[in-house]
């Protein structure tokens, strides 16, 4: 199959497709239009070859005729190639060149040259488009103009490679190429040359093409050739002018919206644009002012139109955070504070369930009254805060009166930050008035925690128990016992208790290990000759009898670990709570002694080196401070016990530094269904 019968191949198939075939068929207009624009064009050449007048259809024309036209002759434009011929590697080096004697070249293969095409159906104006020959690109066109507009195998002209590789002064030729051509001709006519709104195989036009890889000067260009080249969309449904505003270009956009000479405004833009026209949410979120600004100042009803999800510009620069950018549409209007979106959620909701503070302050300021709103669950800007651990805005209003608000199913902020084990967000939350507040189904946020306790230990389950225990002690709740009764326990279930028991084991195991090997291998050695044979030669240096306490304490507490280990895998579940607090405790004093045994060895061998000393001493205490800062308060939560004010005060910085934001935490119980009895003793099932 030549190159003719491929591309009728790719036109029929193409034929049910969207409006962009309609612009692929005016490539093929008839042979009289032709003859009759390119007759006009070539006696203009002719006479200005001649000295003579030439007529000008347009008062500027002269302005824009490229130089290379004087040569063209009528009989180039309709003597268009028959058959298409493969160009062979020789060929495609000979042209690669780049310059006008290689043509030559390639004549003297015999070939006509426009009937030369590569494998990918390009022509040698593509390919010297393709490589920025801008020389050869002239010489090529005033001999065989026809190529102008004739695609390759993905349906790209001339222009298109030209725009996608960036050669700006190409783009420029060929521009002024179509322009001098169009001026003399009728608009019917002219259409069928506009090689601008052409696109190729993907719905690409050389517009889209240029933007995509960011050619600005090349964009430039195209659309003062023509701007309506800018509303076109491709196969994704982009269009150039999408595309501009998205990347925040400026003053292409300016020039894209300035250059619509229709009346009509907002009407006209929406006719004309193609694809994606929710131009002002683009312009957000490239978080552009000066972008938002050209598109609001030429269209304002932009700002109130909304995107796929139902969103306004304002809830969705909410959602984006960009503090400026909100500012800039509040400046312009402040009702879209009081307009929903189709979830039911309004900007103030949108911005606190992202956690942008200052959009949030900013809402507020413009307007004081919107921190009471509701959304269709009845829910204020604290419940999405803590359904969606946004700790920043229960900083700032866990002291309001919104905390006390119940939602549709009757939770306060404090019971969803409950559900998701958010211990910071407890803690703020928990106050006199919401501690004890009842849902529809009769549980306090206590309850809620209760109920979906994991029986393995999860540091965020027990952190938020740490929480409720300071809360309720604070407020003289005896249901504070119960709490730290809770903390204590750790029963055997499944897999995850078994695999948190085998890691104790083995770790106990090891420091066994490495301690009783350290017995037999003291600093200093053995004395070998009599009278004390066998005995430490260092036996009377104190930094000696550091390390054998040290290094004995740490063999003692991990047998002591290994045999309650041992105990707690008996399958008794009281036994089992007893043996795994112990073996936590002498696993933590385990590794806490087996650290200061190797201390106390460095020690030794840094003799009287006191520089050597003090340096082993300021690197060792951070790396001992952090094991006790990252170890003890896991050991402290399975051992609380007495009067729980030390707790709060203690483990109140370890809750500050948990990280409620986490979503990657997720309960293995939190849809777990429960089932407890109403007021009419009533059974209700629920999922948390």
């Amino acid at each position: 199959m030549d190159f003719s019968e491929a591309r009728l191949d790719t036109i029929e198939s193409q034929s049910s497709t969207d409006s962009s075939n309609d612009q692929r068929r005016q490539r093929y207009f008839s042979m009289n239009k032709i003859n009759n624009s390119f007759r006009t064009l070539s006696s203009r050449a002719f006479l200005r070859g001649r000295g003579e007048a030439t007529p000008q259809p347009m008062e500027d024309t002269e302005d824009f005729v490229p130089e290379f036209f004087i040569d063209l002759r009528l009989s180039d434009f309709f003597d268009l190639p028959g058959e298409y011929v493969l160009m062979n590697a020789e060929m495609f080096s000979t042209l690669s060149g780049g310059g006008k004697e290689w043509l030559e070249k390639l004549r003297s293969h015999g070939t006509p040259l426009a009937c030369l095409k590569n494998d990918r159906g390009d022509s040698i104006l593509h390919l010297a488009a393709r490589w920025g020959h801008l020389e050869l690109v002239k010489r090529i066109f005033s001999e065989y103009p026809c190529l102008l507009l004739e695609p390759n195998l993905k349906d790209q002209l001339p222009i298109h490679v030209a725009s996608s590789a960036g050669h700006a002064a190409v783009v420029e030729a060929l521009v002024a190429t179509v322009t001098f051509v169009s001026a003399g001709i009728s608009k019917e006519e002219r259409k069928s040359l506009n090689t601008y709104l052409l696109k190729d195989i993907n719905g690409d036009t050389a517009l889209n093409l240029a933007l995509r890889r960011g050619y600005m000067k090349i964009a430039s260009s195209l659309v003062n050739a023509d701007h309506s080249a800018s509303f076109l969309a491709n196969k994704d449904r982009i269009s150039p002018l999408y595309m501009a505003v998205e990347a925040g270009y400026v003053s292409l956009v300016r020039e894209m919206l300035g250059n619509d000479g229709h009346e009509g405004g907002m009407f006209n833009l929406q006719s004309q644009l193609e694809g994606r026209k929710y131009l002002a949410h683009a312009a957000l979120k490239s978080m552009s002012i000066g972008t938002l600004d050209v598109i609001l100042n030429e269209y304002p009803n932009l700002m109130d139109e909304r995107d796929e999800e139902g969103r306004t510009c304002l809830s969705f620069g909410a959602s984006i955070g960009c503090h400026e950018t909100v500012c800039n549409l509040l400046d312009r209007s402040t009702k879209g504070i009081f307009v929903c979106d189709d979830d039911g959620s309004y900007p103030i909701h949108v911005a606190a369930e992202q956690g942008h503070i200052k959009v949030v302050n900013e809402i507020l300021k413009r307007c004081k009254v919107s921190k009471y709103m509701l959304n269709r669950k009845d829910q204020n800007i604290l419940h999405i805060a803590a359904n969606c651990g946004k700790f920043g805005i229960l900083r700032e209003f866990h002291n309001s009166s919104l905390a006390n608000e119940q939602d549709v199913d009757g939770n306060t902020p404090l019971h969803l930050a409950t559900i998701k084990w958010r211990p910071r967000a407890v803690r703020h939350l928990a106050g006199p008035n919401n501690l004890f507040i009842q849902n529809n189904i009769g549980l306090a946020a206590l309850d809620i925690a209760e109920i979906n306790l994991q029986p393995n230990y999860i540091v965020r389950e027990r952190l938020t128990l740490v929480a409720f225990v300071d809360a309720h002690y604070k407020n003289d709740d005896p249901r504070y016992m119960h709490t730290m009764k809770l903390l204590n326990q750790i029963a055997p279930m499944g897999g995850a208790n078994k695999d948190f028991i085998n890691a104790l084991l083995v770790v106990a195991a090891l420091i066994a290990t490495v301690t009783f090997t350290a017995g037999f291998t003291i600093p200093g050695g053995f004395r070998s000759s009599t009278p004390n044979l066998g005995m430490a030669n260092l036996v009377t240096n104190p930094r000696l009898i550091l390390f054998l306490i040290f290094d004995i304490s740490a063999l003692g507490t991990s047998f002591f670990a290994v045999i309650s280990l041992i105990l707690a895998q008996l399958g008794d579940p009281a036994l089992y709570q007893s043996s795994v607090r112990t073996a936590m405790t002498s696993v933590y004093f385990a590794i806490y002694f087996m650290s200061l045994a190797f201390f106390s060895a460095m020690v030794i061998a840094a003799g009287n080196v006191i520089w050597l000393i003090v340096v082993l001493y300021l690197s060792s205490m951070p790396f001992l401070s952090v094991m006790f800062s990252l170890f003890f308060p896991h050991f402290l939560l399975l051992r609380v016990t007495g009067s729980p004010s030390w707790l709060g005060k203690f483990l109140g910085v370890y809750v500050a530094s948990a990280n409620d934001d986490d979503e990657s935490y997720q309960s293995s119980s939190a849809n777990k269904s429960v089932k407890i009895l109403g007021n009419d003793n009533v059974e209700i099932n629920f999922k948390l």
